[in-house]
């Protein structure tokens, strides 16, 4: 009850400070057009952070329960699957920054709301991976390959929305608000953690198949908000007042 009782807390503390700023704030049309963005994103960003956050939590229930980790007599701690994602980040990081500075020097980088739709619909696919494994371990034992992949999905997901969020927050806020707008953008990290193990918790038994029902709902859901925003990527860039 607590958990439930601060999400819809920390949500409308959001809104009532979204709705404060555009009303009460003195900014101008720009600016204004600027911070719904913002609200945009600030959504995006809840909704990508308790899926990403399963990695902790039911993914990790997962590799206990359902995983087959032994090798040559030694089974390998659960715990250390939480390695595998880090790793990715530090290998990929590199990868990725260098495609959208090139694509950049080719004028063909893609919009924020483009590199949004392209890290949920990657979520999204990271969560089809993990219902199809979840559906096999309802016969046993599944091999360590459907989290490693995942991770590597998600992994890909990540690098096209955190750090593209960080940085445009910073260029789409009014400037005497950017401090604001940054302590607003973790807050959705806090939401989107809180969701994550709320989620957890209804899928915290043996039974895979209600684990594989999340796991569906959690890819129909984001693959959703990625399609729309794929659609409404022109009219929201639009919205930007041209920033990049």
């Amino acid at each position: 009850k607590v958990a439930q009782a601060t999400k819809w807390f920390i949500l409308g503390l959001a809104v009532l400070f979204f709705v404060a700023v555009v009303l009460f704030g003195g900014l101008s049309t720009v600016e204004k057009k600027r911070v719904g963005v913002i609200a945009i994103l600030f959504v995006c960003s809840a909704l990508f952070w308790c899926g990403f956050e399963q990695a902790g939590s039911s993914f990790n229930l997962f590799a206990k329960r359902h995983t087959d980790r032994e090798c040559l007599g030694w089974v390998m701690p659960a715990g250390w699957f939480q390695m595998v994602g880090p790793v990715f980040v530090i290998s990929l990081a590199p990868v990725v920054a260098a495609l959208w500075v090139g694509l950049a020097r080719r004028g063909r980088e893609p919009s924020l709301p483009a590199k949004f739709a392209f890290g949920l619909a990657l979520l999204g696919a990271g969560f089809l991976v993990m219902a199809w494994g979840a559906k096999r371990a309802g016969a046993g034992l599944v091999w360590p390959t459907w989290l490693v992949s995942t991770y590597l999905i998600h992994t890909l997901s990540e690098l096209c929305v955190s750090p593209v969020g960080l940085s445009s927050v910073t260029k789409l806020s009014p400037r005497r608000l950017t401090g604001q707008m940054m302590g607003l953008w973790f807050l959705a990290t806090s939401l989107g953690n809180l969701v994550a193990g709320l989620i957890a918790g209804e899928v915290s038994d043996e039974k895979t198949g209600l684990m594989a029902t999340r796991f569906l709902q959690i890819a129909a859901l984001t693959g959703g908000l990625a399609l729309a925003l794929a659609l409404l990527s022109r009219p929201i860039k639009r919205l930007m007042g041209g920033v990049r």
